[in-house]
């Protein structure tokens, strides 16, 4: 089938989309004037994730954050006093929280325009997120998520995170499909390979208009700003 039937093209009948950093800009474009005791405590922070970030599960406060087992409070009381351990300067953790979320995060237009088209051309369409419970609000309100999604997978919700595939092969089943019947798109490279692992179709997003692009493409066999055929 073609995408001027309104169906969906070939065997794909899905699409999952990760947050930050697909249906959003880059997380990772900060200001040069940020407060520089707020990048000593990122840096650190990056650091301590480079070894953790790609298990499925552990003990790492993010792990524990990310499956609704450690709160926000909790989660950047222990990173400040890590920090401060390591070397770093004393930093309050409610002022690290509120400098770290200074800067919103924005939506990514041609993204939402692409699920938004998506779902008008007959796929079903998840969102799968490793989050914080208390960031639900947030996050929400970036997007208007209901009319862009059929599904929404919460890792503080279900106790799952990415990369683990019990969260892949529960959205798919939320969505009533089978993996390889699904595109995954995520920022992360241990995030993608777990999902092509499964059978899924994969785009690495390192830059969320392209990766939009490339996701019609596949789908919709056009360019996602190119108007449909009548």
């Amino acid at each position: 089938m073609t995408a001027d039937t309104g169906a969906p093209v070939g065997t794909l009948r899905g699409a999952v989309f990760d947050f930050g950093g697909v249906m959003t800009e880059s997380l990772f474009r900060r200001r040069r004037d940020a407060d520089p005791d707020v990048l000593s405590l990122l840096v650190f922070f990056l650091n301590d994730l480079r070894s953790v970030y790609h298990l499925p599960t552990s003990t790492h406060d993010l792990h524990l954050l990310e499956t609704g087992r450690l709160s926000e409070a909790e989660f950047f009381r222990r990173l400040c006093a890590r920090h401060e351990e390591a070397g770093g300067p004393h930093l309050d953790p409610e002022r690290a929280r509120a400098l770290i979320f200074a800067e919103r995060a924005e939506a990514s237009a041609a993204m939402v325009d692409t699920v938004r088209q998506l779902r008008s051309a007959g796929y079903r369409t998840a969102l799968l997120t490793n989050n914080a419970r208390e960031w639900e609000p947030m996050w929400r309100n970036l997007i208007p998520v209901d009319e862009l999604f059929d599904v929404v997978v919460d890792s503080s919700v279900v106790g799952l995170r990415k990369p683990d595939p019990a969260i892949y092969e529960l959205t798919c089943s939320r969505l009533g499909l089978r993996p390889e019947e699904c595109i995954f798109v995520d920022d992360l490279q241990c995030n993608v390979d777990a999902a092509a692992a499964l059978g899924m179709e994969v785009v690495h997003c390192t830059d969320p208009t392209e990766a939009s692009e490339v996701v019609a493409q596949r789908l919709l066999g056009r360019r996602a700003s190119a108007e449909p055929e009548e």
